[in-house]
């Protein structure tokens, strides 16, 4: 019994830690989640809206070529306008575009299409002079976008660093969460421990004085243990040892007793047979001092004769009224 009591408060202790560990873990795992979100999504918008500011200074600086006529071909022109067609799109799909960069997402796709038509003006038009127009034109379009671009930017950054704070706020609160938690186990844990202790020191001091009473012939000490356990069985054996002990003692006062009676009793009758002797002594002296009226005479055994033999007592009364001839004494 003892030993599930002690197991199930193991048990106990181990539930409440590996609780706390895997708890601890879970919130842990979800604020670095979080952060490995934010970071997946400030790298990426960074990485595309810098992709787009290049984009677009590539293209203005095709775009001033054309307009010095020191270029003729637009073929780069026109791959770098597609790749910029698909950063956008690429933009949107970002969840920051649909919630808080909207407006400025929206401006931005309307102002990129006129641009895109002034650039693909550029590769219908033979005229030098209208060439130049259109490149003007896409170049003051590209001002639009830009802005548009710069502003998102912006919004990417912004909303980076304010996940990033609200994260970091959250990783506080979870550490401390986890701190309390920690500090609540310890406690909770010491609580079990010391239950636990409780449960083998306290009987086992009841059964150490128990054992000193016992040592010291204080057979009437019982022990009172109240678990039903292996240390209460322990407890009844010691109680079952001090009553047979006790009843061991009282038997052996009895018998004690019993034998001081028993020679009580013999050394009577011993001293009655002396007195008796001491008279048929005397009576079958003819009337000289026997040792009985020695003993009378001298001082020196007057002691000892009445210590020894000289008290009447029942018994020697008893057997001197039967002596033969004591009636003609008489």
């Amino acid at each position: 019994m003892l030993r599930k009591k002690l197991m199930l408060t193991l048990g106990v202790l181990v539930a409440v830690l590996l609780g706390a560990a895997v708890t601890a873990a879970v919130l842990l795992q979800d604020v670095l989640n979080d952060m490995s979100h934010i970071n997946d999504v400030a790298i990426y918008t960074t990485n595309t809206t810098s992709a787009l500011s290049t984009r677009i200074t590539f293209i203005e600086v095709e775009l001033n070529e054309l307009r010095l006529l020191r270029k003729t071909h637009l073929d780069n022109l026109i791959i770098e306008t597609e790749a910029l067609r698909t950063k956008v799109e690429a933009l949107g799909e970002i969840y920051l575009m649909r919630e808080e960069g909207r407006e400025e997402y929206a401006r931005l796709r309307e102002a990129l299409p006129g641009f895109l038509d002034e650039v693909g003006a550029l590769a219908t038009t033979q005229d030098p002079e209208l060439s130049i127009a259109h490149a003007d034109a896409a170049l003051v379009a590209s001002i639009a976008v830009r802005k548009e671009i710069a502003a998102l930017v912006g919004i990417a950054q912004r909303h980076a660093g304010e996940e990033q704070q609200t994260v970091t706020r959250k990783f506080r609160r979870t550490l401390l969460g986890v701190l309390v938690v920690f500090v609540a186990v310890i406690n909770i844990a010491t609580l079990l421990l010391f239950r636990a202790a409780g449960m083998v020191l306290k009987p086992i001091d009841d059964l150490v004085e128990a054992s000193r009473r016992l040592a010291s012939q204080e057979f009437s000490h019982r022990v009172e243990l109240q678990g039903n356990d292996e240390f209460d069985e322990l407890g009844q054996a010691h109680n079952r040892l001090a009553a047979e002990l006790q009843q061991m003692e009282a038997r052996k006062l009895e018998a004690l007793q019993q034998m001081g009676r028993t020679l009580s009793h013999e050394l009577n009758n011993a001293m009655a047979i002396i007195s008796l002797q001491v008279e048929l002594a005397e009576r079958t002296s003819g009337g000289r001092p026997g040792p009985r009226g020695a003993a009378h005479a001298d001082p020196r055994y007057a002691g000892a004769y009445a210590h020894y033999g000289g008290r009447p007592d029942s018994n020697s009364a008893y057997c001197a009224d039967r002596l033969p001839g004591r009636d003609a004494d008489a």
